[in-house]
């Protein structure tokens, strides 16, 4: 497997273990900003998918000091996989 396809499976894995620990925390962690009944995991997800791709924008606000602390680790996750995309496919030409 190349590293072009680890690093999109472990960026896919991490958007996934990131979307359950923000599903594991309470909702009070996080804030809508269009009122709805319940923040679903299809939004926690999304807001996942929003802070891995770099983004950043979602209908979905982290309030407290823990969801942004965890968001903070997600987007440096994502910072350190790019960066060493870079460095391997460059140390190999």
């Amino acid at each position: 497997m190349d590293i072009v396809t680890k690093t999109f499976l472990f960026n896919l894995i991490c958007l996934i273990f990131f979307s359950f620990v923000y599903m594991s925390i309470s909702s009070d962690n996080f804030a809508a900003l269009q009122p709805k009944d319940n923040i679903t995991y299809i939004d926690l997800i999304f807001y996942s998918t929003t802070i891995q791709s770099g983004v950043g924008l979602s209908d979905i606000n982290a309030v407290t000091d823990l969801a942004k602390i965890l968001s903070m680790i997600q987007q440096l996750v994502m910072i350190a996989s790019v960066f060493i995309l870079i460095k391997v496919f460059y140390e190999k030409k």
